[in-house]
């Protein structure tokens, strides 16, 4: 197994992502089965389409440099 570190900010960087689109994800798929026929049951179809949407806000994110930026100047 090869010697691998990873920068703080980058680790900070991959927490935020995996935090936001999650976060995201699990309130769509609740919004999306509120809005369904059954709204005390959320499916693994609610959960692939609230992915979806939240891949949008992801790569958003993404773009933004989440949390912290490669080329951010401290104040």
């Amino acid at each position: 197994m090869s010697d691998i570190r990873i920068e703080i900010e980058a680790a900070k960087a991959l927490h935020y992502w995996k935090s936001l689109f999650a976060d995201e994800v699990a309130a769509g798929a609740r919004r999306l089965a509120a809005e369904s026929s059954q709204p005390e049951r959320v499916t693994t179809s609610h959960y692939r389409q609230a992915a979806q949407i939240a891949i949008r806000s992801l790569l958003a994110a993404i773009s933004d440099g989440g949390p912290s930026r490669d080329d951010h100047k401290a104040a």
